[in-house]
């Protein structure tokens, strides 16, 4: 692949803003909606890990394959065009969904259709940006992504009414039909900006770029084992955050006693999200000058000590303030992790290899519901107090992003000292 032609880095991830934006309203809010409508308050935990866990399941599997063909076809955009195209429609499903079934059959076709377009557009980072500005290009990218969480967040706001007395069907339905459109025209603008940016370049097949940059040809293994542990850490941190986003409504409700949960969840995410932006750009463009293991223990350690604050939290004033640094440990490591990612994999296989790193952000949504929805059902812990569920859970994410944290200090990290200089393992 030729790297002559040059994208920016911000025209690369408008993209990552409407596939965001989509992920951020339905995870966020509507689903939450969906199933406050069809499950029984007592039921809220199984639910959530029907709904979550099939979708989850089922992207696992659609993004690496689609990912796979895009490396053998050397194309990624027919996968991104046609996964696209599918979700918009699927979307609408979900929005008019008669009954739960219905509503976990279209979101497992949501699943499905933007896993294809995910897994190949994913790849696009180390196809077209040199290894020593992806640091650069990653900040760009986890920029945009909080950018379009919190666009996401706000059409929620905006659309999405709290199942009750009050809402009728036919008003819950039009509200969601709003944000399917919203939705819909992100993803299409989105895309069509990446595509004319970045145009369709083959992946690179030559031998430079067969192993990471400054790997030296006795030790590639060294960089596909720490890519292998990279993706269990990151599997520990998504096991953890994907505890808290399905289930922070119902906590709000049951544990912390608010009466308007849902949209007071929305507001608190938005809150995350606008202090996620202060840790992004600055982490990721310091990656390319600094070791980026030490910059992700720093946002770890916030990212921990913020979910240990939920567990502990009595009032919506206390689960404000610990808000603030889950956003910021957020946005600096998600703006790291992926810098890091792209300098560990050889882009001649970035398609098939991203797809497989992914598995560090798609697996944990299929067990973290599950977990999640044992504790926050369990009657044991219902009779000790209500909401105990909740705190025990939020516990337990705190104790996996630090065994995250300690799976990262055996990566084996290149990093380069200085412009020009060969990158060194550390």
């Amino acid at each position: 692949m030729s790297l002559a032609r040059r994208v920016h880095p911000a025209a690369l991830s408008a993209y990552w803003f409407a596939l965001e934006a989509h992920w951020a309203a339905l995870l966020g809010a509507a689903a939450q909606g969906q199933i406050a409508r069809f499950a029984d308050p007592s039921f809220v935990g199984h639910a959530s890990s029907i709904l979550f866990g099939f979708g989850a399941a089922l992207s696992i599997i659609s993004q690496y394959v689609a990912g796979r063909a895009s490396d053998r076809m050397r194309r990624r955009m027919p996968f991104m065009i046609a996964g696209t195209v599918c979700d918009v429609a699927a979307l609408f499903c979900f929005a008019l969904a008669p009954s739960f079934l219905s509503v976990v059959v279209a979101f497992c076709a949501v699943q499905i259709s933007l896993n294809i377009a995910g897994g190949p557009y994913q790849a696009l980072i180390p196809d077209r940006i040199a290894p020593e500005q992806q640091g650069r290009a990653s900040a760009f990218m986890g920029l945009f992504r909080l950018a379009g969480n919190a666009g996401g967040l706000l059409l929620a706001r905006v659309f999405v009414r709290q199942p009750g007395p009050t809402v009728s069907v036919a008003a819950f339905e039009h509200g969601l039909l709003l944000l399917a459109a919203a939705i819909s025209a992100l993803l299409v603008v989105g895309l069509l900006i990446t595509l004319v940016a970045a145009g369709e370049v083959a992946p690179r097949t030559d031998d430079s770029a067969a192993q990471p940059s400054g790997a030296s040809t006795e030790e590639p293994w060294r960089y596909r084992r720490s890519f292998a542990i990279l993706t269990v850490s990151r599997a520990l941190v998504n096991l953890g955050l994907y505890s808290i986003l399905p289930f922070f409504a119902f906590y709000l409700r049951n544990a912390i006693h608010v009466a308007t949960y849902l949209p007071t969840s929305v507001d608190l995410l938005l809150v995350m999200t606008g202090c996620s932006l202060i840790g992004t750009l600055p982490a990721g463009i310091a990656s390319d000058r600094f070791s980026k293991k030490a910059l992700m223990f720093g946002a770890l350690g916030a990212l921990a000590i913020g979910a240990l604050g939920l567990a502990l939290a009595t009032n919506l004033q206390i689960v404000t303030v610990v808000a603030i640094p889950i956003g910021i440990g957020w946005g600096a490591y998600y703006s790291v992790d992926w810098a890091l990612a792209c300098n560990l994999l050889p882009r001649a296989r970035a398609g098939a290899l991203m797809a497989l790193w992914n598995i560090g952000a798609s697996g944990p949504q299929v067990l973290a519901p599950l977990i999640g929805g044992l504790l926050v059902d369990s009657r044991a812990l219902a009779a000790l107090a209500p909401g105990d569920g909740y705190r025990v859970l939020f516990a337990l994410v705190s104790a996996y992003v630090v065994l995250g944290a300690i799976a990262l200090a055996f990566v084996r990290e290149p990093l380069g000292e200085a412009e020009g200089m060969t990158r060194r393992p550390r």
